[in-house]
């Protein structure tokens, strides 16, 4: 800071130097007008850098507890997988026992959680954190995990642009033996609900996932019957989930999303930086009838259109109801975010830490090296399944 300081200091005495012998020379006044505004545009830009990173300090945390013990219900095509990697650095940060999947990096899916899916377990081991994909079960993913305060997570995402990325993502097109003459949800939906449907139920092996999240994906992944849509059940299953979760986050504001997380489990700002995982790199053009289709995949997931539009409404309320630094922990989440990921792609492309990324480190008390903290930013989840499944390895 005193650095900079001591520039805008010496530009200001150059600017008065040059100032003081051009205004005697009108044949360069359009020059001097121009370049003073230039001078006073970079004093204004060193100035207002310098402010607004300052703000950017995390505001004190609240008197509470950390919670430590926690179950992320990881949904398919919801942005879960960015949520994943930030347990697993908090996880690792503070050196927790991670559930981790027999099953590669899923448990066992699609079949319902049980203890019996948990990679290198003993009777009577328990853990803190639950974050891979599983169907969910209460009661045996609370079983083994730690006694103490546990809380229960989990995403949504708006669910035709979820079902359009699974389609692509589930390769629909090979599995229900599509002909590729047409965009794949075109081509799907010539089928009648009937037609859908008998087919889905008629496959005996679904190891991949496409047949069983074809049909509301998030209340199969929730552990709920996706084929019954009555207005009883979908009261019923809305009361359970209110019940269970004790916060439902939302991929399309996954910044606001991840304070709410922040604040319910009293965590830290360093705790919830995020890199978006596991994202198309590609996206097909999956319909030539945007309109038609999307209102044909919404009415094939009531189910999943009442869970999203319920718990749409309780997000907002909970952000409503939030103190008054949400909106700013929201912003100092973002541009945290965008600092970290440029002095990440800097450091990846030239091996130089930064003043900046010195000062992110010491600003939100990250205790790592700048070149960790990247590291684990951007590690993918099937490498840090296998992170943590070598830990475990060499513990036992």
């Amino acid at each position: 800071m005193a650095n900079k300081n001591k520039v805008i200091l010496n530009l200001h005495e150059d600017l008065k130097h040059h100032t003081s012998h051009w205004l005697f020379s009108c044949k360069h006044q359009t020059f001097r007008v121009l370049l003073i505004a230039v001078v006073f545009w970079g004093v204004f830009m060193i100035i207002s850098d310098i402010s607004e990173f300052s703000c950017l300090k995390p505001t004190k945390k609240t008197q509470c507890t950390s919670v430590d013990n926690v179950i992320f219900l990881k949904t398919h095509k919801t942005g879960s997988t960015t949520i994943a990697n930030v347990m697993y650095r908090y996880s690792k940060s503070n050196r927790l026992k991670v559930a981790l999947p027999g099953c590669d990096h899923r448990f066992c899916f699609p079949y319902k959680f049980t203890e019996n899916f948990l990679y290198n377990h003993k009777v009577n081991d328990t853990y803190n954190m639950l974050f891979h994909h599983a169907v969910f079960h209460k009661q045996n993913m609370i079983k083994i995990l730690d006694k103490g305060n546990t809380k229960i997570v989990t995403i949504l995402r708006e669910p035709y642009s979820q079902f359009d990325s699974a389609a692509q993502y589930l390769n629909f097109r090979i599995n229900y033996k599509l002909s590729g003459e047409s965009p794949v949800l075109d081509e799907l939906f010539k089928m009648s609900d009937e037609d859908l449907t008998a087919y889905i139920k008629s496959q005996k092996f679904d190891g991949y996932g496409a047949y069983s999240l074809t049909k509301n994906p998030n209340a199969f992944d929730m552990g709920f019957d996706p084929w019954n849509e009555t207005s009883e059940y979908i009261k019923t299953v809305l009361k359970t989930i209110e019940d269970d979760f004790n916060l439902v986050m939302i991929t399309e504001y996954m910044a606001e999303s991840l304070v709410l997380l922040k604040n319910e489990l009293c965590w830290d700002f360093k705790d919830i930086a995020f890199f978006h995982h596991n994202a198309r790199l590609t996206k097909e053009i999956n319909t030539n009838h945007v309109q038609n289709i999307k209102q044909r995949v919404l009415n094939w997931n009531k189910l999943d259109v009442a869970i999203y539009d319920y718990f749409n409404k309780t997000f907002w309320e909970k952000i409503k109801n939030s103190d008054n630094s949400f909106k700013s922990d929201v912003e100092k989440l973002k541009k945290f975010n965008y600092l970290s990921q440029q002095e990440c792609a800097t450091l990846l492309n030239n091996a130089t830490v930064t003043q900046t990324a010195t000062l992110l480190l010491s600003d939100f008390k990250i205790a790592q090296n700048f070149e960790d903290f990247c590291s684990d930013l951007l590690i993918d989840e099937v490498l840090f399944t296998n992170v943590l499944k070598k830990a475990k390895d060499k513990n036992l």
